[in-house]
């Protein structure tokens, strides 16, 4: 008592713990300058080592004298056959692609690149020799063989990064020394040349494409719209016929909100048939738990069904199945795909939680009327759990952790995107506000917001989210079943492609295409026409008293100025039937005959 009595000594005390409390908070700034200074440093060494990276190939002038005009498109399957056949040098095939990717796909047109590799496919596509190969004999080998693609920015790759957006994955000495088994499957057993990889948000979980090592992918359709991500700077490739075929991964929609977006064809396939193995996981060491209960898929986009499937039967051989003894060995069943049968399928327009605008309702029952004349039934079909159960319990688990901190740490000193800024705010909120922010807010957010748990879930309230995902997934498939259905169509999205900045305000926009991840079923997109002049709007007074809100509001501000922006239907299959879902996809596909394309990636390079 006599020491706390003596005001000199609690003067002393006071400025001590003030100083100290000074010079560590002087010494966490200082450590974050100089982590963000190396990062930056990083950053820069990557860029400056693509630029200074010279591909021969593109020097070589014959591409354009053979016949094979720049506009010229092949699909994998064609370009096969026809090399195959002599009627198509796959090396001069490979230069004509490699020229569209560096004139639409780099920094000054769409950015959908991230790292190209010309002169490595150049130099396979040259010893390809399809007499001495012998694949005449046996029309099962190298079904891509010559065909170049494009690999999303995550998979292990020789010579490339694996930076799932994150600055501090390119440091230089993390550069990939080999192929992932998987990349090595395409190469060696399918005949696949990877020549580019693509574009991905900073963390993976944004449907955007945007990141601060290689920055923004544009939309092609619309450079001021985005193309939809994760697997965004893929499928604007494959929009621009700049590869014929793309690599990407699905964990809540990755592959089929930038296939939608960009008017071109991706699938999902089911959980336990494909994985994702090889591809690095954007959080810190690898580590992501929430993958053991939502795990990420690997699938494919592309301009045609048939592409779709030949990747998947170049995959899904027992090559595949030594790399990755988790996944069920189940080869692709082609008499199953070729199959000539009509269907029970059973649609829904809206799943009540986000209202689709009228050119996806449009798009879906035209599809729907095209099916029936086409011989197949088609039936209304009500979920057995809706878009609001749907979309606050995939939140509630990615966000179990509580507070972003797993995207936080996954960083590692990097500054957050701009895009999470919403979210991260609803993660951090104070637990005591909660409660009474959602009585005076809108039910949407209001349920958005009591789904996050600052500090994280316990374990008792995490347990009993896995239990309601389990009584989840038993709904459907008993609904599913009960109804006597074969597949599911549904729209792929409410909205057309979002604005750049949009997302943020629009997370809610994406329960369509969580469900297949939640049920682990094999999932599609396919374009089925695209926004009218009189179909800019997004009209409160035509939606459901619940959804009379904010969100609502940035519906309708996004949707103006998106008359052309293509709009796709979603097809679902229970697990394992996969092959029956792309039969579905392909029935649409040769009745709808979607031939729009996009242009404005064009016009920054009229001269």
């Amino acid at each position: 008592m006599v020491f706390i009595e003596s005001p000199q000594l609690l003067s002393a005390i006071l400025v001590l713990t003030a100083t100290t409390f000074f010079f560590h908070l002087l010494s966490k700034l200082n450590a974050k300058r100089k982590r963000r200074a190396q990062l930056a440093a990083w950053v820069e060494n990557a860029l400056l080592q693509r630029k200074r990276k010279h591909h021969s190939c593109l020097d070589y002038d014959y591409a354009e004298d053979n016949g094979v005009r720049e506009e010229t498109f092949y699909t994998a399957r064609e370009t096969r056959n026809l090399i195959l056949t002599g009627k198509l040098n796959a090396a001069e095939n490979l230069v004509r692609l490699a020229r569209r990717c560096r004139r639409y796909g780099r920094a000054d047109s769409v950015n959908a690149i991230t790292e190209e590799f010309y002169d490595e496919g150049y130099q396979v596509a040259l010893g390809l020799d399809p007499s001495k190969d012998e694949l005449k004999k046996n029309s099962d080998e190298k079904l891509l063989y010559g065909v170049p693609i494009s690999i999303k920015d995550t998979f292990m790759q020789k010579g490339a990064f694996q930076t799932g957006g994150l600055a501090c994955r390119t440091e230089e000495s993390l550069r990939a020394k080999d192929d992932s088994g998987f990349v090595h499957i395409l190469r060696v057993h399918g005949g696949a040349l990877p020549i580019v990889r693509g574009n991905v948000p900073q963390l993976m979980m944004l449907p955007e494409c945007e990141n601060y090592i290689w920055g923004r992918t544009c939309n092609p359709w619309n450079l001021k719209r985005s193309p939809g991500g994760s697997s965004g700077g893929d499928a604007a490739l494959v929009a621009m016929k700049c590869v014929l075929l793309a690599v990407g991964t699905d964990v809540a929609g990755s592959i089929r909100i930038p296939a939608s977006y960009c008017g071109v064809i991706g699938f999902k396939p089911s959980n336990m048939r494909m994985g994702t193995k090889g591809a690095m996981k954007p959080r810190k060491n690898n580590r992501m738990g929430s993958s053991v209960v939502l795990s990420s898929v690997a699938g494919p986009i592309a301009r045609t069904v048939d592409d779709c499937a030949l990747f998947l039967r170049s995959v899904w051989i027992p090559e595949y199945y030594k790399f990755d003894n988790k996944m069920v060995p189940l080869p692709f069943n082609l008499k199953v795909y070729e199959k000539k049968a009509s269907f029970t399928i059973g649609y829904f327009v809206t799943d009540d939680w986000f209202e689709p605008c009228d050119a996806v309702k449009r798009g879906l029952l035209e599809t729907i009327t095209a099916l029936e004349k086409a011989g197949h039934k088609c039936v209304p079909f009500s979920p057995p759990v809706n878009g609001w159960e749907v979309y606050l319990q995939l939140l509630s688990l990615n966000g179990a952790d509580g507070n972003f901190r797993c995207y936080m740490d996954a960083l590692e000193g990097e500054k957050l995107n701009k895009n999470y800024r919403t979210l991260y705010g609803a993660a951090n909120l104070p637990n005591f506000l909660r409660p009474f922010l959602r009585k005076i807010l809108d039910k949407r957010r209001g349920c958005m917001i009591n789904c996050a748990r600052s500090g994280g879930l316990s374990v008792h309230e995490y347990w009993d989210k896995i239990s309601d995902l389990q009584s989840f997934v038993d709904k459907w498939e008993k609904g599913f079943a009960d109804a006597g259905i074969e597949a599911v169509i549904h729209p792929a999205l409410p909205l057309p492609a979002l604005r750049h900045g949009d997302t943020g305000n629009l997370t809610a926009a994406f329960s369509y295409t969580f469900l297949a991840n939640m049920l682990k079923w094999p999932a599609g997109v396919i374009p089925v026409t695209t926004v009218r002049e009189h179909e800019q709007h997004y009209k409160f007074e035509n939606l459901p008293e619940n959804q009379k809100d904010c969100i609502a509001n940035f519906a309708a501000d996004t949707m103006k100025e998106s008359a052309g922006l293509p709009v796709s239907v979603a097809v679902m299959t229970p697990g394992y039937q996969d092959e029956n879902c792309l039969r579905v996809m392909k029935e649409i596909e040769q009745i709808i005959k979607f031939e729009s394309e996009p242009l404005a990636y064009k016009e920054i390079h009229k001269t």
